[in-house]
């Protein structure tokens, strides 16, 4: 198998990550001076650092705050909807293989040729949500859970007209659970993701100093969410031999042991960059 690259994060990335894991409630605000810091580590350059602050701010997921020519950033109502779906879902990549009761959540949706730009969005969606696509015109995924995203998904879109959603097992007339998988998913690009993160991980050296960890715990946390929108994240009865599921559990031991150090390391950076 030829080798891939770990895909490089966005700023966009990057700062969600940041925001999700260090100022989400009840954490302190953050200066800017500090957010840029950290994002220098990673590889962005201030101006467009500085650029998504402000689309940030646009968009609603972040509020700035003035402390005289200081200015200090707190997560926003959008930012804290993005930031709790995201913990919510990782809580589920980390937790292991979910347990499946045999019933899919099923979407038969169309969407008019003119309409392109929200099929586009659908589809982006609907993947994110770990649906696939079978057949045309039906999204299927086992976690029927998702069933209140994918209703926010289809109204937010206005086609609820055009769409009929189910949940329910499968009939023995037509495709079985396995054959679902094989036509809904191709899994050969996660699977290949997950063989580069083990193989990353495996020649990395162990950081040492604070800001080694906090930069290692972040780059982790960018390559988790990666993994998270293209991985299914299918129950073990369907896809009984899984390389994501030793890569999650390699993450979930790393964060285990980075987490603490990396946050000591954020307050510092904090204290360090607040105005005297």
């Amino acid at each position: 198998m030829a080798a891939i690259d770990l895909p490089s994060p966005s700023a966009r990335s990057l700062l969600l990550t940041i925001v999700g894991e260090f100022m989400f409630p009840p954490a302190d605000p953050a200066w800017t001076t500090a957010i840029l810091r950290v994002l220098s580590s990673l590889g962005v350059e201030e101006h467009a650092a500085r650029q998504v602050l402000a689309r940030a701010a646009a968009a609603d997921w972040l509020t700035r705050e003035r402390d005289g020519r200081a200015v200090r950033w707190r997560i926003a109502q959008r930012g804290l909807t993005l930031a709790a779906d995201g913990i919510r879902r990782s809580n589920a990549f980390l937790s292991g293989p979910p347990s499946w009761d045999g019933r899919w959540l099923m979407l038969f949706v169309t969407v008019p040729n003119q309409r392109a730009a929200v099929r586009k969005r659908l589809h982006g969606g609907l993947s994110w949500l770990g649906m696939g696509n079978p057949t045309p015109g039906l999204w299927v995924t086992p976690h029927v859970e998702r069933g209140d995203e994918l209703t926010d998904l289809v109204h937010s879109l206005e086609l609820e007209h055009s769409a009929l959603a189910v949940v329910g097992s499968l009939h023995e007339t037509g495709m079985g659970a396995h054959e679902v998988v094989r036509r809904a998913w191709d899994l050969t690009e996660p699977a290949r993701y997950y063989e580069a993160l083990l193989a990353h991980l495996d020649d990395r050296p162990e950081p040492r100093s604070g800001d080694e960890v906090l930069l290692a715990y972040l780059d982790l946390l960018s390559l988790q969410q990666h993994l998270m929108r293209v991985d299914p994240f299918l129950p073990e009865a369907l896809l009984p031999e899984w390389v994501g599921r030793t890569g999650a559990a390699r993450i979930r031991a790393l964060r285990h042991r980075w987490a603490e150090p990396a946050r000591a390391r954020w307050a510092e950076i904090l204290a360090e960059s607040a105005p005297s």
